[in-house]
């Protein structure tokens, strides 16, 4: 793979993913919940793989309120 790729972690946390969607943190867990945002939990955090970020992106143009 190449060198861009290999300087990302591959997960994002719950603020990073707040940012990239332009949403608030309790609204990402909430997508977490609820099923909309592919993530799994770590302790009491989230992770959330990139793909699950950009797939969530092209399914949605604004996510549903929490």
């Amino acid at each position: 793979m190449g060198e861009l790729y290999e300087n990302r972690k591959p997960e994002l946390t719950t603020t990073e993913v707040a940012a990239q969607i332009g949403v608030s943190v309790p609204t990402v867990r909430a997508l977490a919940e609820r099923g909309q945002l592919f993530g799994w939990r770590v302790g009491k955090c989230y992770r959330f793989p990139r793909e699950s970020v950009a797939d969530f992106l092209s399914r949605n143009e604004r996510p549903l309120a929490a």
